[in-house]
């Protein structure tokens, strides 16, 4: 029941700032998942005794954002060169113990690229020019229903017939059934959008793009949940309920919005 009531107040405001709002509006929505997101990051490594640079992490994410936002992606670049370069002369000047340097450094470096700068496509997604296409808006609504339709395909197809465990090691809940289901959803969802808004996306594409976002999908919410049975945590955080936290919920968008990208930036624009 959480769930759905949380796709009720949630899912409207999404899909409004989409299609009834300027970019500002939704830019501003993903900019808060990726800081929320980031901070749940850093919260799970001090559960390892990895201790991160929460302010030069988020300010590097923001840069990235902005990046994305305003097209200049040499600032991307710009903003990772100084982020490595004052993590590392703050470690220098204020952490006494050497050992935890090496650590410390590399967790806050690699939590900007694995949710500020893989969530920075997803920015990047609804700047992409609009001549008048909605094309936008089209792009963000394919990526959200295929994700959406894949979670939810996985998640009913896991729970009844799910027997086949698909990496006990990791995430025990998840089966094999229910990654069927999800990329059934995933293919169902992107045919559905062809034929419904989107006819830019042609049929042939539309099946093998499912399926590779969906399987991504499968991956990011597997790698999100190593990190997660690393730090001895169940949710990444409580923010969303029945969901956990953001980056709970980001976990498959982020390894899916560069293909999502790249497949705008060959076929369509």
């Amino acid at each position: 029941m959480a769930r759905v009531l949380t796709a009720i107040v949630f899912l409207p405001l999404l899909f409004g700032a989409l299609w009834l709002a300027p970019p500002i509006y939704f830019v501003g929505l993903a900019a808060v998942a990726v800081w929320l997101g980031l901070l749940e990051y850093y919260a799970m490594t001090t559960r390892v005794g990895a201790r991160s640079g929460r302010v030069p992490g988020l300010l590097a994410a923001t840069a990235i954002l902005a990046a994305c936002y305003f097209g200049r992606p040499e600032w991307i670049v710009g903003a990772l060169a100084a982020l490595v370069i004052c993590e590392l002369v703050v470690e220098l000047a204020a952490n006494p113990n050497l050992p935890s340097t090496l650590a410390a450094a590399a967790t806050t470096v690699f939590g900007v690229l694995y949710v500020g700068l893989l969530g920075g496509y997803i920015v990047a997604l609804r700047v992409v020019p609009d001549a008048g296409t909605r094309l936008p808006a089209k792009l963000l609504t394919l990526f959200f229903m295929i994700v959406f339709a894949g979670d939810t395909g996985a998640y009913y197809a896991g729970r009844t017939l799910g027997r086949h465990k698909l990496a006990p090691r990791i995430s025990p809940g998840k089966t094999v059934e229910g990654a069927v289901g999800g990329l059934a959803g995933n293919v169902a969802a992107a045919l559905i959008a062809r034929y419904w808004f989107f006819p830019e996306l042609r049929v042939g594409h539309a099946v093998p793009l499912a399926l590779a976002m969906g399987v991504l999908g499968i991956l990011g919410d597997l790698c999100e949940s190593m990190l997660k049975r690393g730090a001895q945590v169940k949710d990444a955080g409580s923010l969303i309920p029945g969901h956990g936290g953001l980056l709970d919920r980001l976990d498959s968008m982020l390894f899916n919005a560069p293909v999502l990208y790249y497949y705008y930036a060959l076929f369509l624009r």
